[in-house]
């Protein structure tokens, strides 16, 4: 956690639950409505307000990368992604912070269960 890149997901995993703390309907946190992020939250019968709190239990050893630019050059910001456990299933969930006042869980669905978690 003394690295360089430890201190910057830390100080990021800090700004998105900030961000999570902080959000109204949506207007600060967005969860992409993908279909695997649907399929998950229907299967675990879970609700965005569930998924927000399973980010802010994140922790920095939950996180795998990042900082990464995302791959879509129209978007800014940095994708950071975690891979934590949830009622004993370890879980994919990706993150792009836009801004201090702005994140987009792009993915949250269980790890390895789509070829995308590189």
């Amino acid at each position: 956690m003394n690295t360089i890149g430890g201190q910057i997901q830390s100080q990021n995993l800090l700004k998105i639950k900030k961000i999570v703390d902080n959000d109204n309907n949506g207007d600060k946190f967005v969860i992409v409505r993908t279909k695997k992020n649907v399929e998950f939250m229907r299967e675990y019968s879970l609700n965005n307000d569930d998924v927000k709190d399973i980010i802010r239990e994140l922790s920095v050893d939950d996180c795998f990368a990042g900082p990464e630019k995302d791959r879509d050059p129209q978007y800014e910001g940095w994708i950071f992604k975690f891979s934590p456990l949830f009622e004993g299933t370890k879980l994919y969930i990706k993150i792009r912070v836009e801004s201090t006042e702005k994140s987009v869980c792009l993915s949250v669905h269980e790890f390895g269960k789509y070829d995308e978690v590189s």
